[in-house]
């Protein structure tokens, strides 16, 4: 399961993360020492945090400048937590950490409460399809356990949270720093229930849907397809259409390195031997004979923007899966509050574009690719959008 981690710099992400790994007794052989040493090179108080900032200048600065993925392992299961920046300009790194998250942490400071990228990472999770949310009300060992002062802040988080549809697992007071409710029970706080974060991780359960098969065409290898599969499973003598190329075959077999499989599900990349003369090209999205692809040509979508602007018009470029195609911007419907979520109620004739840090609905014109609503297959619904060859915003298809 990949949790993605989040919430406004220095409220402790990336100390939380070092303290599970920590208590685990996950940490690598010798990277105690090998953190010590930077510390002791920069004269910094040891934190826990330094277990996953990779690079030397993060020590130095004290901050994380790119995301961070590690496997982290509970009584119940193993996990994959990504760690992603909560600096403003940051911000393009924590959407490419969390957009494959199964669920989030939240983490806000108690003695600061909520800040201005806690409302942006909230926000930043809702357009993602993230619906699982725990929330650390993290440092409880700075306002020396005050229930009061945790009070307080769950009131801000819920009135937060109304506005999003997010289904809010549990709120746990702690302490990433101290270990108080993290992955042992705190003595400190015996009264709430012996609960950890560690504990309501693990009552997660993974959903599963029924959705059709699709697969992504990654590029050829030696006359084999390499492929990822983005929903459904895939059998051996599966016969296949693929788009927008509209090449069909059969599957003659799926292999994983040496091994060769009748089946693979949702989520694994594999190499096919697929009985037709020719292979469909990188970019492709691939089905079953049986179930029509969506083609998109036009549809619309919610965009978050990163850097620049875009007007009603615009060329741009969009790339999803690993296609990418020639676009246009067309109408814009509304503006989204980046800190609340509320639509706004401009009238669409009056809103002509989009500036970086705003986002809205709109529509876009494209060559063909294959699409789904974003609400049904995240994988082939989300895309980026990038103008002059640099990446300026983030989108999600609403209908098609």
């Amino acid at each position: 399961m990949n949790i993605v981690v989040v919430g406004h710099v220095d409220h402790g992400k990336s100390t939380l993360i070092g303290r599970l790994l920590y208590d685990s007794e996950q940490l690598p052989e010798g990277k105690i020492n090998e953190v010590q040493k930077l510390v002791d090179l920069y004269r910094r108080r040891f934190e826990f945090a330094y277990f996953l900032d990779a690079f030397g200048d993060e020590v130095e600065q004290e901050r994380t400048i790119d995301t961070t993925r590690i496997r982290f392992k509970s009584p119940r299961r193993v996990y994959t937590i990504i760690d992603v920046p909560g600096h403003k300009e940051f911000i393009k790194n924590m959407l490419t950490g969390a957009s494959r998250a199964d669920a989030a942490i939240l983490v806000v400071d108690v003695s600061k409460g909520i800040e201005e990228q806690t409302l942006r990472h909230t926000f930043l999770l809702d357009l993602l399809g993230i619906k699982n949310l725990i929330v650390l009300v993290n440092k409880m060992d700075l306002v020396e356990y005050s229930m009061k002062e945790y009070d307080r802040t769950v009131e801000e988080v819920v009135e937060l949270l109304q506005n999003y549809k997010f289904i809010l697992q549990g709120v746990i007071p702690g302490s990433a720093f101290i270990g108080d409710n993290i992955y042992k029970p705190s003595e400190r706080m015996a009264h709430f229930n012996n609960l950890t974060l560690v504990g309501l991780l693990d009552r997660l359960e993974e959903t599963s849907k029924d959705t059709p098969l699709r697969i992504i065409v990654q590029d050829a290898y030696g006359g084999k397809l390499g492929v990822r599969i983005v929903s459904g499973t895939l059998r051996r003598l599966d016969q296949l259409t693929f788009q927008p190329s509209g090449l069909t075959c059969i599957v003659g077999s799926i292999e994983v390195y040496t091994d060769l499989l009748e089946e693979a599900e949702t989520g694994r990349c594999v190499l096919l031997n697929l009985l037709s003369p020719s292979l469909p090209p990188r970019g492709d999205v691939g089905g079953l004979s049986s179930d029509t692809l969506k083609i998109g040509k036009c549809f619309n979508v919610e965009v978050t923007l990163i850097d620049g602007k875009v007007k009603q018009g615009d060329k741009l470029s969009l790339k999803c899966g690993t296609k990418t195609v020639r676009c246009r911007m067309g109408a814009f419907l509304y503006k989204i509050d980046t800190e609340t979520g509320v639509h706004s109620n401009c009238l669409p004739l009056l809103f002509k574009e989009l500036k970086a840090g705003e986002a809205g609905a709109g529509s876009l014109d494209t060559e063909p690719i294959v699409i789904e609503k974003f609400s049904e297959i995240p994988e082939l619904g989300r895309f980026v959008l990038t103008k002059n060859n640099r990446s300026i915003g983030l989108g999600v298809v609403l209908d098609v």
